[in-house]
């Protein structure tokens, strides 16, 4: 099949509630939604997730990128396999340098578009681990810290089978002594993460962190500081027993080696608005295995159709955790498919990414 026309649009996400972490407060997501038309009919769809703390893109320079440059390299493209898909991926790449959430965003109009010719799945195509569904950890806002409030949602959570509840950490984690002394005093089973974003500055002032932390049962400490101070995160490391999860810092495969070789992590955040997309992510996950690194599949919030993408590469590892958008954050959904059973999300069985336009 050949490709006919692309198109790209605004695609405005409202959040029912705004979401704070350390670098932002978001009240909608200024994404992007890619449309491609095949020759016989076929239409595939993808979602770019801007993130300009995270990708450094925004949503008209995207636009103005994928319509001027990208666009006439798509034109009368065949796609019959995921090999034509990343050639398209590779050509792109020479005219385009970084962008990756807008790549992403095209290689999963390209894959969907390919399920859909295939009469596949697309983690079929990818002959990924067939799960009948995962489990998401629970991430709060920093801003969240009403104990009673926390403790039965969590306690009803953990019921559903979730096992890791995410923290957003400011500058100080003070709120969130005093939080986990309540549930300490409770069980010593609860499992907490902490985000923070980059949030502490430097390795002396994370260790310093840390320190009041330790006590807890914390699973990991997600990107303590900058996301350039690879060897600041080496240090952290040597100071502390608990795991040290990169984020920002590991954006694709050469960050994730290079991470590596300075010792400066025991797991990594694979976000595909991250790394340029699935098969991308696949290469960092096949690094992660043969070396013994763990790793958890990220979101940047998504509709629908970002989720779908996520729940596909869902299936290409043993993600130690998984970040997704659940329904009730997001206002304006464009896709509908996905199915929520409690804390259950189940992968998309249908062809293609498994969503339909509304």
């Amino acid at each position: 099949m050949i490709i006919k026309s692309v198109n790209i649009t605004k695609n405005n996400i409202e959040l029912t509630k705004p979401f704070s972490y350390f670098l932002a407060t978001l009240k909608y997501l200024p994404y992007a939604m890619i449309k491609i038309n095949m020759d016989n009919g076929i239409m595939g769809y993808g979602e770019a997730s801007f993130g300009w703390d995270t990708t450094g893109e925004m949503q008209d320079g995207g636009m103005e990128i994928f319509n001027s440059i990208i666009k006439p390299i798509l034109k009368n493209k065949k796609i019959e396999s995921i090999s034509d898909i990343e050639n398209i991926l590779v050509e792109v790449n020479k005219y385009v340098y970084g962008n990756t959430a807008l790549k992403a965003g095209l290689e999963f109009a390209l894959l969907d578009a390919l399920g859909k010719f295939k009469n596949k799945p697309v983690y079929k195509l990818f002959g990924g681990i067939k799960n009948d569904y995962i489990i998401p950890q629970k991430v709060f806002s920093f801003e969240e810290n009403n104990f009673e409030k926390l403790k039965k949602e969590i306690d009803g959570l953990k019921k559903q089978g979730v096992s890791y509840f995410k923290f957003k950490a400011g500058g100080n984690v003070d709120h969130l002594v005093e939080i986990f002394n309540k549930f300490l005093k409770i069980d010593s089973d609860y499992s907490f993460i902490i985000d923070v974003n980059q949030g502490w500055e430097n390795s002396k002032k994370a260790v310093k962190m840390i320190r009041k932390l330790e006590k807890f049962n914390i699973a990991w400490i997600e990107q303590p500081i900058y996301h350039a101070d690879f060897e600041g995160l080496a240090e952290i490391r040597k100071q502390t027993k608990i795991p040290i999860m990169a984020d920002e810092s590991c954006h694709n495969i050469l960050d994730l080696e290079n991470l590596y070789l300075r010792k400066s992590i025991d797991m990594i955040n694979i976000k595909l608005a991250k790394c340029g997309g699935m098969i991308e992510a696949k290469k960092m996950i096949d690094f992660c295995d043969k070396h013994g690194i763990g790793y958890m599949l990220g979101d940047m919030l998504q509709s629908s159709l970002g989720t779908a993408a996520n729940l596909h590469a869902a299936t290409l590892g043993n993600f130690i955790s998984y970040d997704l958008t659940v329904p009730n954050k997001i206002k304006n959904d464009l896709f509908s498919g996905l199915i929520f059973d409690g804390s259950r999300v189940y992968i998309p069985k249908s062809y293609g990414l498994g969503v339909t336009k509304k």
